[in-house]
């Protein structure tokens, strides 16, 4: 409930249900308000320890909500060119000239969009009702993920009165997704005019955060369902839906895909987020305070306004600066004492930096320090400024993308909006809000202080190898010479602390095999009419080794394949047009696909980069063997001896590996999809990465061993045992865990959608579908 004076023309009341609530203004007229969710939780504030002073009436980083009204000042101006603007959309819509009644506000991150929209233009709507109409319903939402669901999900609860209404959401949003006969969206308009008493209380729909539709929504066929029903609708010659949007303006390209879209944000009828004023932030700083029972002097409302005005995305800051402030005026202190403390308009920011940071684990803030690292330009002989990057830029070679993604998702979530997230000709972006947390954060200065030339040179490297990339990858961009030799010294040195990006990474392991080619080539010229006469006896070899194979002669075959496979690792980095050459050069290479090596004793052989597939490898001793990047797909080693070998980055894809012994072997980023592991013994095995999606696991022995972020969607685990096993971060969707044994496993932040869990697994088996796309 508001505090303030209800004579006040601005005073309002807030009454919440389970389904919505109610503006009520200071004249009688009521807003009916629907959420698709609650926007904030509740929060209880503490008894102030000043007399008479108010709850805070500031809102930190956070944007202001409809009950915010009553301290929502400077951006009146704005508010009133909003409800004019929907009023010569109903003004028109009489007069034979219905216009599309969407409204677009337009604004950068932290101009004040959403407060604008939710603080602003609806109590304005209670406070003066549309001309001609009653009571309006309004839905508010964010699209996340799910666009079509998410407005649905308010609709029904429109429709039923009922707070989840599970089956009516269902049967709107397909709805909302079909097209008529005449292949038009018109979902949203069909549903709007059976609501109740429409015709009397008009809809209109607000779509805070419209970017959403763009980064979060992946699909183009909803994209355009859902931007298209909202068109239908507000052109409807009926009026009966009225559509606001707030819309980040680096998304601009976007609309593109959408031209009746495109050409209204384009048009007079979209709204423009302007800078405030002098007098605007005076108001917004000195009247909230007042009404809360604690003026603030005008000398420190002039530093505030100074410290804001004319930078861009400074509004959050203000507010948090304020709600410091205020803070402190309940502990007793001074605003100018605390505002001096926290370090102007943006210093309270630098506390809240290292909060968030201090809550990292080591990997995490390992992450941080180089996202941070990344986001500044550094001065040359003049201050660090705020850097944008590509966010894949900023994953580097050894990081996971996906821990990646929660650390700048953290630091640029709504209540901290440290880093901003922007597109730019459809790449996301990053860079700090604000550059005052580069001056202000001890963190970020630590972690520059002595190393500036080495970031330097790190991205020098990175530049090359986007350059290189943009070229098409073209071999006339590969390094060469001392530019090649640095860059290969800098990756040995400081991969740990300043480890390339991958495609850096890619850019300089080509460097090097392109040398390495240059040097094989003039080798090959000099060694050519040696190979010419050797080339007859070598080919004899190969044809004697492939009957030894094929013979009875089982003490030989060890010996056989191991000579065929000789060199392989060798030509696995060369171009096919140089694997003739190679061969001479390195060895007999040959395929051993399809070849019977049952039972075969191949203990600690060096099978590196070997073609076996479909070979018949069954109880086949192959303990130690390095067969790191070998193909093995369709490749029969059931019941074969696998203990310690090295696996990685194998192709094992419908591998048969029933009751293999796979105990402590290393099967990381192997791929493993619809292999056959059933009853194998994977105790202590390392499938780190590795891809398990559709795999057979069944009733296999996994005790230990190390699944993280392996993918093992629609996997077929029932009846393994996988106690003590780390499954952090794995993908468990669609995947059959019942009957299993997970006892001291690690699963609590594995991904679950439509996972099969046992019954003593408390856990939400749909708890990641939204972040994996998946609908229950």
């Amino acid at each position: 409930m508001s505090q303030a004076n209800p004579s006040d023309d601005r005073h309002i009341d807030i009454y919440r249900d389970a389904i919505g609530s109610a503006i009520v203004s200071g004249n009688g007229n009521k807003v009916f308000i629907y959420h698709y969710q609650l926007d904030r939780p509740t929060q209880v504030e503490a008894e102030p320890s000043t007399p008479h002073l108010g709850a805070n009436p500031y809102r930190g980083l956070a944007a202001f909500q409809v009950e915010d009204a009553d301290v929502y000042f400077g951006r009146e101006a704005q508010v009133e060119r909003l409800w004019n603007r929907l009023r010569e959309f109903q003004e028109r819509a009489t007069q034979g000239n219905p216009p599309v009644r969407l409204l677009p506000i337009l604004g950068a991150s932290g101009s004040g969009k959403s407060s604008l929209a939710r603080a602003g233009l609806l109590p304005e709507l209670a406070r003066r009702p549309l001309p001609g109409y009653g009571q309006p319903r309004v839905v508010v939402m964010t699209p996340s993920s799910l666009p079509l669901q998410s407005l649905a999900v308010v609709l029904a609860r429109i429709a039923t009165g009922d707070p989840t209404p599970v089956e009516k959401a269902a049967e709107f949003e397909r709805v909302l997704g079909r097209l008529n006969d005449q292949r038009q969206a018109d979902g949203l308009r069909r549903i709007a005019n059976t609501l109740p008493n429409i015709e009397h209380s008009p809809l209109v729909v607000l779509i805070d955060q419209f970017e959403e539709v763009y980064s979060l929504c992946k699909a183009r066929e909803v994209q355009d369902r859902f931007v298209g029903t909202l068109i239908d609708a507000a052109a409807a010659p009926e009026g009966r839906v009225s559509v606001v949007i707030t819309f980040r303006s680096d998304f601009l390209s976007e609309t593109q895909k959408h031209p009746r879209l495109d050409q209204i944000i384009g048009s007079d009828q979209c709204a423009v987020v302007t800078a405030m004023t002098t007098e605007d932030l005076h108001r917004a700083i000195a009247e909230p305070a007042k009404q809360a029972g604690h003026s603030l002097d005008d000398a420190l409302i002039d530093r505030l306004v100074e410290q804001t005005e004319g930078r861009e995305g400074a509004l959050p800051l203000l507010q948090f600066a304020l709600t410091r402030i205020w803070d402190g005026l309940k502990q007793g202190e001074s605003p100018s004492t605390t505002l001096k403390a926290i370090g102007g308009v943006g210093g309270a920011l630098a506390g809240e930096a290292q909060r968030l940071y201090s809550s990292l684990d080591k990997v995490e803030q390992d992450i941080a320090r180089r996202v941070f690292v990344g986001l500044v330009q550094l001065g040359e002989g003049t201050k660090d400024t705020r850097r944008r990057a590509a966010v894949d830029s900023l994953i580097s070679a050894k990081d996971d993308a996906v821990r990646v993604r929660q650390v700048l998702d953290l630091f640029s979530a709504p209540g901290a909006r440290l880093i901003t997230l922007s597109l730019e000709a459809g790449k996301e972006v990053a860079e700090v809000t604000h550059e005052a947390l580069l001056e202000q954060w001890q963190q970020i200065k630590e972690w520059l202080d002595g190393k500036r030339d080495r970031i330097r040179q790190q991205r020098r490297i990175d530049a090359l190898a986007e350059e290189w990339a943009k070229q098409g990858k073209k071999s006339g961009y590969l390094l060469q010479g001392r530019q090649l030799e640095d860059a290969r010294l800098f990756q040995k040195r400081y991969a740990e602390t300043l480890p390339l990006s991958r495609d850096a990474v890619e850019f300089v392991r080509k460097s090097l095999r392109q040398r390495g080619l240059r040097q094989a080539l003039v080798a090959s010229f000099l060694i050519l009419p040696l190979l010419v006469v050797d080339s007859y006896l070598r080919e004899e070899v190969v044809k004697r080794d492939y009957a030894t194979l094929r013979s009875e002669d089982t003490a030989s075959k060890p010996e056989a394949v191991k000579a065929l496979i000789k060199g392989c690792g060798n030509l696995h980095s060369l171009p096919l047009w140089l694997v003739p050459m190679g061969e001479r050069i390195f060895g007999t290479c040959r395929t051993l696909a399809n070849l019977s090596l049952t039972k075969m004793d191949l203990s600690g052989a060096n099978l590196r980069a070997a073609n076996l597939r479909a070979a018949n490898l069954s109880a086949a001793e192959v303990g130690a063997a390095n067969l790191r990047a070998a193909d093995l797909s369709a490749t029969d080693l059931s019941a074969a001896n696998l203990i310690s070998a090295d696996l990685r980055d194998a192709d094992l894809r419908a591998a048969n590996l029933r009751a293999a012994n796979l105990r402590a072997a290393n099967l990381s980023a192997a791929n493993l999809r619809a292999a056959d592991l059933s009853n194998a013994d994977l105790i202590g095995a390392d499938l780190r990465a590795a891809n398990l999606r559709d795999a057979d696991l069944s009733a296999a022995e996994v005790g230990a061993a190390n699944l993280s972020y392996a993918d093992l969607s629609a996997a077929d685990l029932s009846y393994t045992d996988l106690s003590y096993t780390n499954l952090s971060v794995a993908n468990l969707s669609v995947a059959d865990l019942s009957y299993t044994n997970l006892s001291v496993a690690e699963v609590g932040v594995a991904r679950l959608c439509k996972t099969k869990l046992p019954p003593q697994i408390k856990l939400d088996p749909n708890r990641d579908c939204k972040a994996l796309g998946i609908t229950p």
